[in-house]
């Protein structure tokens, strides 16, 4: 390895230890380690925890996407996010959101894909970053909108709130 790409590999090493300390993000120690770099293909084990720490921030990155989105569409309620349908407006949260997507869809593919796990995950969050760069739509938000709007439709008549919303 010339000393040019060592420069990089310092400076990659220096941001992602800024991003963790900052963002509190969970980065891999293997990733800090800038003797690890170049030296031999990751394993099995290592893949998975690189895709669960970057599915990780692309789940915050939709969950604020989403947020905005809904800034933009129903405004805000003393300040804060919400999600309106028929009267009824719900507050939205990042937390909330993330949640969503954890339990509703992240749960879903790794059940539906248990050898590839994250890996799977992260392609299907890569997939709709790529539907959002072609034509500015995100399947997230499609999803996220029927599942509130079920959640506000079933408030409005007194009904129980879904343990799992029906199947995509």
């Amino acid at each position: 390895m010339n000393d040019i790409e060592k420069a990089k590999i310092k400076r990659l090493v220096a941001r992602l230890k800024d991003l963790s300390e900052r963002d509190g993000c969970s980065v891999p120690s293997w990733m800090l380690d800038e003797n690890r770099y170049g030296n031999s293909s990751l394993t099995a084990a290592e893949q998975q925890e690189w895709a669960e720490s970057v599915c990780a921030h692309m789940r915050g990155s939709v969950a604020l996407l989403y947020l905005i989105e809904c800034g933009k569409r129903f405004g805000f309620r003393e300040g804060d996010y919400v999600f309106r349908d028929g009267g009824t407006a719900l507050g939205l949260t990042r937390e909330l959101i993330e949640n969503v997507l954890i339990k509703y869809v992240e749960e879903d593919l790794i059940r539906y894909k248990p050898a590839e796990r994250y890996i799977a995950v992260y392609q299907f969050y890569h997939a709709n970053d790529q539907r959002l760069s072609e034509n500015g739509q995100s399947w997230f938000n499609e999803f996220l909108d029927e599942i509130f709007t079920d959640v506000a439709g079933r408030l409005r008549a007194g009904k129980d709130l879904p343990v799992k919303p029906m199947a995509h």
